[in-house]
């Protein structure tokens, strides 16, 4: 049975959503540094919408760099593969690392019952 083909179109898209995604978060980290006030001053000039829409970003940027390089790994130059691959590291890890932090606050919230609010049970 052969491989499944994607069509060029689709993987052309994929391929400049994620590199969108790649040079978005680069620029992330370096204004981190660079900017006054670090992360949270560039996330104040962001305004949250943006930051969510970043960060909700992150998966689909993960869940392609994962296509890109399963369809895309044998034609590309060594550089490229190495810069795709720790691209598509950082956005796996950055979706588990939100997943962690997402369950934390749920059980931390959880945890924090208000006397006066009526039981919902």
């Amino acid at each position: 049975m052969a491989e499944h083909t994607p069509p060029p179109i689709l993987v052309k898209a994929m391929f400049l959503f994620f590199w969108a995604m790649s040079a978005t978060a680069l620029m992330f980290w370096i204004g981190g540094v660079v900017w006054p006030g670090g992360l949270p001053g560039v996330m104040a000039s962001m305004g949250n919408g943006a930051v969510a829409l970043f960060g909700a970003f992150h998966i689909p940027a993960a869940i392609c760099g994962v296509l890109l390089w399963q369809w895309r790994r044998r034609t590309m130059v060594p550089r490229y593969r190495v810069m795709l691959e720790g691209a598509t590291l950082y956005f796996g890890l950055a979706v588990l690392f939100g997943i962690f932090l997402n369950y934390l606050l749920v059980s931390t919230m959880g945890s924090v019952v208000d006397p006066a609010m009526p039981s919902m049970m």
